[in-house]
Formats: structure tokens, C-alpha cells, sequence
């Protein structure tokens, strides 16, 4: 079995010992989505889990199930009016929020569409960057995986 260069890469460092690998995947993040027109489909974050099981990747990780991050936890990054706004907000209720839209730069003709279950799904993949970047600033690993992190993009 021949390796790529990029595998040893990840899997060594400078010094030839093994890496510690964390991967937080939290299952209800698949079943999300952003509509028929935008590029980003969750789905293939469950899709990419799938390949990490079959081929067998997850022996060389820790893997982790990631927690939902509070309201507290996002307002640590985020402005509370955005928070909150992302809580409120749906399809069927988005026509009273155009202020917030426009200043949050979320809506049907943005990077960033309003879809059902925005708030759930903007938890569950803040809460795994969240424990990612605990376990990196502890040291508990080197590297830290989370496929869904960034993929809603926020405007404090």
C-alpha cells in the first residue's frame, strides 16, 4: 500500500512522531438545507463522515460528538442582537425582519439564506469548532477537525 505525500503530512510531524487528530462530527448537521439554488449542502458533511468510517480513517483519530453551543457561547463571538435575531428568524416569518437581514447580510440573495432549522444547525456546528479549539488550546491534540465549521457565515 503506497501513501501520498500529503497522508504522511498529516498524519507526522518534523519530528516523525504521529500527530494527535481530533474529529467532531455531530449527526443532525446533514440534515440541514440551504435550498435548491446555493452551492452548500450540508448533506455532504454527513457524506464526508460516511467516507471517514468506510475507508477506515476514524482508527487514526479521536473522534468526538460535539455539543450544541449555547446562546452565552455565540454571543462570546457574535453580537447578542445577531444571536438572537438567528433564534427569531425563519421562511416563513423573514418579510418582518428586512432591517436585520440587510445588517446581518443574511437573505435569499446572500452567501447566507434563511432556511428552516438555521439556528439548530448554526449550534451544532459552532459547538464542534468551540470543542475543537478547546482541545487544540489545552493540547490535548494537534489538529482539529471539523467539516462543518464555517459554512453560514455571520457579520457581528
Amino acid at each position: 500500500m503506497t501513501t501520498s505525500s500529503s497522508a504522511t503530512t498529516l498524519s507526522k510531524s518534523s519530528s516523525s512522531s504521529k500527530q494527535r487528530v481530533s474529529y467532531f462530527y455531530q449527526p443532525d448537521v446533514g440534515h440541514f438545507y440551504y435550498g435548491p439554488s446555493h452551492p452548500m449542502k450540508p448533506h455532504r458533511i454527513k457524506m464526508a463522515h460516511h467516507l471517514i468510517l468506510t475507508y477506515g480513517l476514524y482508527r487514526q483519530m479521536e473522534c468526538y460528538r460535539s455539543h450544541p453551543a449555547t446562546p452565552d457561547e455565540m454571543s462570546a463571538f457574535h453580537s447578542e442582537d445577531y444571536i438572537q435575531f438567528l433564534g427569531k428568524v425563519t421562511p416563513d416569518n423573514l418579510r418582518g425582519y428586512g432591517n436585520q437581514m440587510q445588517k446581518f447580510n443574511v437573505g435569499e440573495y446572500t452567501d447566507c439564506p434563511v432556511f428552516d432549522g438555521l439556528y439548530e444547525f448554526t449550534q451544532l456546528y459552532t459547538g464542534a469548532s468551540l470543542d475543537g479549539a478547546v482541545k487544540l488550546n489545552r493540547g490535548d491534540c494537534d489538529i482539529a477537525i471539523n467539516w462543518s465549521g464555517g459554512v453560514h457565515h455571520a457579520k457581528k
